[in-house]
This record gives C-alpha cells, sequence and structure tokens, in this order.
C-alpha cells in the first residue's frame, strides 16, 4: 500500500516521530530524497497502528525534505 504523509512540521530528536525517522533524516539537506528502509524495532514494533501497521511491520518511506529550520 502506498500512502502520501505530509509532515509539516517536527523537531528530529524529540521522540514526535518513530525512531527510524530521526535516525533516517539525520544529515539530509534541503531539497534532499532518501528512501527510508524502517525495520519494526525503530517503527512501531508490536503495536498495531490503525488497520494498515500490522504489529512487526518494516516499513519503507519515500523522504523529500524541503526545509530546514534552526531551533528557536
Amino acid at each position: 500500500m502506498i500512502t502520501e504523509l505530509k509532515i509539516t512540521d517536527t523537531l528530529i530528536g524529540s521522540k514526535r516521530v518513530i525512531q527510524g525517522w530521526d535516525i533516517g533524516v539525520m544529515g539530509m539537506k534541503e531539497g534532499g530524497k532518501r528512501t527510508l528502509n524502517v525495520p519494526a524495532h525503530l517503527a512501531y514494533g508490536e503495536r498495531q497502528i490503525g488497520k494498515f501497521i500490522t504489529p512487526n511491520s518494516n516499513l519503507i518511506f519515500h523522504v523529500e525534505l524541503i526545509e530546514v529550520r534552526p531551533r528557536e
């Protein structure tokens, strides 16, 4: 299943997103694109999330970093 997810604003390392995202976007630059292959233990582990993310699911994200803003 492919779905589009737009995260408008998040602070990397703040535990607002799954650990695989925190690790995966580190070092990216504005305009950069990357595919994140996130193993279950860095995603949701044994938890069911909605009806599409089953327990122990490995996740794939195609990410484009639009803008980087410094912490205030």
